[in-house]
Order: C-alpha cells, then structure tokens, then sequence
C-alpha cells in the first residue's frame, strides 16, 4: 500500500464527539499515526446513533464509526496520577494534540500551554473551544444549536419560509463541528509545516464561533458596506434560492448579469423577462418580485435532474437537492468512486463517505475500522510508550484504563 501523505506524523486525540475527532480522522486517513484517548466508558460518541444492527450498542454507532477510522484507539484516567503519566509520555511522543474540552480540563490537571511546551517543546497543540481561548466568553459552554446562532448563520434559515414567523432553525447534523474540524486541520498542518522550519512548537486556537462567522462573510460585507441585514425573508434575492420542480427541489443561484441572460435563454425567452433592463442587477433586485410566479410556473414544469444537466451546459448554476437516496446513486459519485467500503469486527461492512480531494501519489485511505474500546491498549502502552506488561497489568487493576 502506498505510503500516506502524513506518514510518520504522530497525533494525540484527547477529543470527544465530532470537532476533534474529524480533525483527527482528516489526518488519519492520510496517513497519521492518531492515537485516540477515550475515557474509560468511552468517547460520548458512542451513545449517538444510528446504530446499525441494533437500537443502541456502544460499538455500532455510525456517528463514532464514521469519525474515527484509521486511528488505534485507547482508554485512560488521567485524573488518576498514574494516568496523567501516561497522558505526559504520550504528549511527549506526539507531533501533535488535538483537544476540544474545555479549558479547565487540560489546565486543572497541570497541563496549560506553558506546561505541555516544558513536555515537548516540538509540540503543536491544536485546542478546539466554543468561543476560543480568551475574551469574555472564553469558558462559556456552545454547542451546534447555540453557535450557528451565535455565528449569524440561523438567522438566515430557513432559507427560504412562506411563514416568517417561523423561528430560526440550525443547520442539520453537526455543521459547526465539522467545520472547526477541517479549520483546525488546516491550521495544524500550517503550524507543522511552519515547525519544520523552526523546530518549535506551535498553540492553535480554534474558535467555533469565529469559525461558523466566517461563513456570513458575504453578509458581512453587505452590513458594512451598504447597511443591509439580511434575514430569513419569504421572498429571494434575484434570481437564487430554492425553487420547486415537479419531482423535487432544486437550487437557483444566478447573480451575475451574463448568468440571468443565459437563464432567459433557457426559458426560450419569455416575454414577461423582456428588456434590456432585466440586465441590471439593480434592476432585477427591485423587479425579481414581479416575476416570481411566473419563474416558479416555469420551474415546476421542470425535472430537477434534467434541469440540472441543461442549465449547466450553459454555465448556470442550478443544483438539486438531493435526499440521502439521491446521494447514494449519483453517477457523479460513483464515477470518482466517492463512497469507500469498511468492514468493522462489531458493526460490519458499510459504505462510508470518502474524500472530496484525490491525490495523484497519496491518495487517503481508510487504514482500519473505527477502533473498539480500548482495542489498542497493550500496543500503545508497552510499544509505544515503554511500559512492562507487569506494569501494564498494574494500571489496569488501578482503573487508569
């Protein structure tokens, strides 16, 4: 097999849930050696469906499977003291940490950012938080409801609400998290690249918060610039949003004045979009109202997927919204072999997600299945770090793992 694009990157996952465990499966999949530390019951993860072949098992969760593959995985106390020994050798073996507890937990047993560079100077320590590591929200709990809120982003959703009354909803699954994981990715390997240089280690501060901010952007700009505010509104700035078709849904976004003259085209050139003046942007700003039922009549004449097809061979961007079923069939998918097969010793085979990148030399891979509990607990602790099998028994029987 060939070799991974981080091959011989070594990574402490001290992470639960979805933030830092994406981020330690993004690095893991390429190659990393992430050592994942659970607590002794195991990462909360575990508890979250769905779980395949039975209602609830703590190896069968799709969400604990998906976001831990490739990684060797272990359990530890480290509030125990022999525990936080072993929590200090593995930092101090690791290139990188990747954390997502809050402050307190890492700094109440010893372990601030000036402690762990006195373990391992070369150390990159990724902490993932709510609201970051300072300011007046620095130890205030978030999660994926509160922080799309707080980012500005479930302001504007629903989307698109014939009732705007109706309260502003978060994104599905675990937007946030996913986010601050590819961010906190990206940022890790910039610091490890910046290492190579230096040789000194690197802290990086992961706020969700900012992280989910920096998707409003365009927003953002339109507050500053022009004092708008955009919100959950039941009409549709020109020309884009959700339109439905006569089999399902499809997205519209056309902004740029070339793009709603080729949609006109596509229409076959409608008398009630004549004029030059539908050229403007301002124009159709002011107008697009107007012509909404007329647009929405069109469109639900239409197919999604033909639709779809038509308007991109003249550079417009609709796109379906596809349903999970969809996802799974589409050619587009299968034809860059998207979805990768994994068989687990607890859950079995599965397809699962792969990767939206391909590599011409270092492809990703999914090393092994999601670990089980504990599954690489003599490995890490006698090979890895030093320990006898006599004192590996030893911490055993002190419930450190």
């Amino acid at each position: 097999m060939a070799a991974g694009a981080l091959d011989g990157i070594k990574v402490v996952e001290f992470s639960t849930m979805v933030s830092g465990p994406y981020c330690g499966k993004l690095l893991a999949d390429l190659g990393a050696d992430v050592i994942k530390v659970e607590p002794r019951e195991g990462d909360p993860s575990r508890d979250h469906g769905p779980f395949p072949k039975s209602r609830g098992h703590p190896e069968r969760s799709a969400l604990f499977l998906y976001n831990n593959t490739s990684k060797r995985g272990i359990t530890l106390d480290p509030d125990k003291p022999e525990g936080l020994e072993a929590l200090k050798r593995l930092i101090k073996w690791a290139d990188v940490l990747i954390d997502n507890h809050p402050l307190q937990r890492l700094e109440g047993l010893g372990l601030s950012w000036e402690a762990l560079s006195e373990i391992n100077p070369s150390l990159i320590y990724t902490s993932i938080t709510p609201y970051g590591r300072t300011g007046p929200r620095v130890n205030f709990k978030g999660d994926e409801l509160t922080l799309i809120h707080a980012g500005g982003i479930g302001n504007l959703m629903p989307t698109r609400s014939a009732d705007i009354s109706r309260a502003p909803v978060k994104m599905g699954g675990y937007a946030v998290s996913c986010y601050g994981a590819i961010t906190a990715a990206l940022a890790t390997m910039g610091a490890f690249i910046g290492r190579m240089k230096t040789g000194r280690g690197r802290l990086i501060d992961i706020s969700l918060y900012q992280v989910i901010f920096t998707m409003v952007r365009v927003n953002v700009a339109g507050n500053r610039y022009h004092g708008t505010s955009w919100s959950r509104v039941p009409d549709r700035p020109p020309a884009m949003g959700r339109m439905k078709t006569s089999d399902g849904y499809v997205i519209l976004g056309v902004i740029e004045n070339h793009h709603f003259r080729s949609l006109i085209e596509l229409m076959g050139n409608p008398d009630w979009v004549a004029g030059d003046a539908w050229d403007s942007m301002w124009y159709r700003i002011h107008h697009v109202m107007d012509i909404a039922p007329m647009m929405d009549g069109w469109m639900a004449q239409q197919q999604k997927d033909d639709i779809h097809h038509r308007a991109a061979k003249k550079g417009i961007a609709i796109g379906p919204i596809n349903s999970v079923k969809d996802v799974m069939e589409d050619e587009q998918y299968a034809a860059r072999d998207y979805f990768v097969e994994v068989e687990h010793p607890e859950a079995g085979k599965y397809k699962y997600a792969g990767w939206p990148y391909k590599m011409s030399a270092t492809q990703p891979r999914v090393g092994r299945p999601a670990p089980l509990l504990g599954q690489h607990n003599r490995e890490v602790y006698c090979d890895v770090l030093g320990y006898s099998p006599e004192e590996f028994e030893r911490l055993k029987g002190t419930g450190v793992i």
